[in-house]
């Protein structure tokens, strides 16, 4: 039977957030062993081995470094294909009299818009057009100066990005599998990490509110995904 998750964020979210909330009672470990004695340095302790034992179920080593590298190269594949998209426009524009398309109807803005959305689905479907175009229109498009090895390059981009795409799906699904079959124990965690935040929003309503933010879990959420984002940041 399988085990309902039990919190609104992803696995990966819930072990940084507890994280954050470690330090935080860490150096509050004072104000909380005066409010109630079950939070010690035993409980502390205990926490900071759950968290642990759980990163290596939601982030296993292995598998991380494979797909640090895999999104690595997909990226990469993007951040290459914008370049060639650029040049494409440009020959495109050199051609407007005999190509009576826009850049968007072609299918390089909206190849951008993905690229920079890090969408790879979407870019493939959408790549998938813009290669049909290239062909339809190679003659006055050479004409302008796109040479036959650019035209390789979009194709080479496809199989790249398909590639990558697929493995790091692969890698994800494996890793949710393993999470997934560590369910309960990730409850466990969430459950006491809630009993913590609780007891932190009551301490430092008043007393300290400027420590309130570090035991609300969507302010929490917020900055863990502000980080990703920052992480994710691409071409401008």
């Amino acid at each position: 039977m399988e085990i309902q998750k039990k919190f609104r964020c992803k696995n990966e979210e819930l072990i940084v957030i507890s994280e954050y909330v470690v330090i935080a009672l860490q150096r509050d470990l004072t104000d909380f062993t005066a409010y109630a004695p079950i939070f010690d340095q035993k409980y502390l302790d205990s926490f900071k081995s759950q968290i642990a034992a759980m990163r290596k179920i939601v982030f296993p080593l292995e598998m991380t470094k494979e797909l640090k590298m895999t999104t690595a190269n997909l990226y990469n594949s993007m951040n290459q294909l914008y370049d060639s998209l650029l040049r494409l426009e440009g020959y495109l524009k050199l051609a407007k009299k005999e190509i009576p398309m826009s850049a968007t109807d072609f299918g390089i803005v909206p190849l951008k818009q993905k690229i920079r959305k890090r969408d790879a689905e979407g870019l493939l479907q959408n790549l998938q057009l813009l290669i049909s175009n290239i062909g339809k229109y190679k003659e006055p498009l050479i004409k302008q100066g796109l040479s036959e090895a650019s035209i390789d390059q979009f194709k080479k981009a496809f199989e790249q990005i398909d590639n990558g795409n697929n493995k790091q799906f692969e890698i994800v699904s494996s890793r949710r599998l393993l999470a997934a079959e560590n369910m309960n124990t990730l409850n466990t965690l969430y459950a006491q990490l809630m009993e913590i935040c609780g007891i932190g929003k009551i301490l430092y309503r008043k007393f300290k509110p400027e420590k309130r933010s570090n035991y609300i879990f969507a302010d929490l959420m917020k900055s863990v995904r502000l980080t990703v984002n920052k992480e994710d940041s691409i071409i401008e």
